[in-house]
């Protein structure tokens, strides 16, 4: 997919005319088709790719691609030196990790990691509110679509058992399909779960829904929007959103408010186990999932008991990979070396510290976290991002990452000193 923009992605700071002060950050037909390619590549068309080799060149990677490249060359945007910094130094203590590395690496996995990270360095110059309130309504609008989707496809498909409804995935043709091993169907309670058609996973349709869950509860609030998207994250049945809403609303917000994190997390606690005493129906359905921390071959042991015994294993070689890691790519090949005879899952958190150590995962740790909480995203939106980025499986996802990039594009304004009048 090529890109081509005529005009700028928001008039430049300067040039509004004086009867229309805020002229001067309306979104162009360009900065708008932008914004609404990033998001459709994202929740429509991710599944669709150029396969090169194993490497899939999927439409959402392009298009990432295409919009940081048209905001550099177009002067609408900025690299910030502190992000930068971070980068540079994270690509060589990767790239000495893997050279250095023992087990069986991938320099394509180590460069898909910093194609996906580079680009969070780069933000507009300017700080219009407008771009980042239209950003945020164009994300909600089209997780409403999918969301609406997710609620028809769950009764079709349980209706009709058609592998053709359970993603779209069966009906591309070879050529264009993405590359992977991925769960298109997952039997929950009896119930095949939604995933919203488009999207790889009922995983994916829980954290893309929720997150526009939480932005649209910030904002508008709309009870009819915020009716379907908490209908197509129900259909999903995956806790993946529910864990990280929870997260987003209940983790901090300042230091000082530490204390208060604790109080409301022993009442989520409490809470929870009154809901579990009371044995409502439907409600087992989430409630026997916790079950599965302690039994093998389940998703959450997967995602996240098995991680941590990888993670054992790789303390356990030396300091050298403790540090820097097994290099790009060795999580999963080396997951086939220990012979475990359970299903072991690639969480951000594992994987980024099995592969890159200690000092790599703390650097693209504070990448990430320097892009988020300098943006004019709401903290809750935040603590959302971050959680789910930790602790799903996403940090090679370009999805998540365009997702993030995109939502985090306006900064912060600048704090301005206040001009007081002088007494005449």
């Amino acid at each position: 997919m090529t890109l081509e923009f005529q005009v700028p992605l928001a008039a430049p700071v300067g040039t509004a005319h004086p009867q229309s002060p805020s002229s001067e950050t309306e979104l162009s037909k360009s900065g708008r088709f932008a914004i609404w390619a990033s998001i459709i590549s994202v929740l429509f068309l991710s599944q669709i790719a150029y396969n090169i080799n194993a490497f899939p060149a999927s439409t959402d990677l392009i298009c990432y691609a295409a919009v940081t490249a048209f905001l550099l060359i177009s002067g609408f945007a900025s690299i910030g030196f502190p992000s930068l910094a971070l980068f540079i130094v994270a690509l060589v203590l990767a790239c000495f990790g893997t050279l250095t590395a023992t087990s069986s690496t991938s320099w394509t996995s180590l460069l898909l990691l910093f194609v996906l990270y580079a680009p969070f360095a780069i933000r507009l110059k300017a700080e219009p509110e407008a771009v980042h309130q239209y950003i945020l309504s164009a994300y909600v609008s089209a997780a409403t679509i999918i969301a609406a989707v997710a609620v028809v496809q769950i009764v079709l498909v349980n209706a009709t058992k058609s592998s053709l409804l359970t993603n779209i995935y069966f009906n591309l043709p070879e050529a264009i399909r993405g590359a992977g091993n991925y769960t298109f169907v997952r039997e929950g309670g009896g119930i095949i779960k939604a995933n919203g058609f488009f999207l790889r996973e009922s995983a994916d349709l829980s954290i893309i829904v929720a997150l526009a869950l939480v932005i649209e509860f910030g904002s508008r609030a709309r009870l009819r929007i915020m009716g379907i998207l908490a209908a197509g994250l129900i259909c999903s049945l995956s806790g993946s959103g529910l864990l990280a809403i929870t997260a987003g609303l209940l983790m901090p917000r300042s230091l000082v408010r530490i204390p208060l994190f604790f109080v409301y997390l022993v009442g989520l606690i409490l809470a929870l186990y009154l809901l579990y005493s009371l044995d409502i129906p439907g409600l087992g359905l989430w409630f026997d999932r916790l079950s599965e921390f302690q039994t093998p071959n389940t998703s959450a042991y997967a995602r996240f008991v098995a991680p941590m015994e990888m993670i054992g294993h790789s303390f356990d070689v030396g300091p050298l990979t403790t540090w820097f890691g097994n290099g790009a790519g060795s999580y999963l090949r080396d997951v086939k070396l220990y012979r475990m005879n359970y299903e072991v899952n690639d969480p951000t958190w594992a994987k980024l510290i099995y592969e890159y150590g200690l000092l790599g995962f703390g650097l693209i740790f504070a990448i990430l976290l320097q892009r988020l909480y300098s943006s004019r995203l709401r903290v809750e939106i935040c603590n959302y991002l971050l959680f789910s980025w930790i602790s799903v499986g996403v940090v090679l996802k370009p999805s998540f990452a365009l997702i993030v990039w995109l939502l985090t594009l306006v900064g912060k304004p600048a704090h301005r000193p206040i001009q007081r009048a002088r007494p005449r």
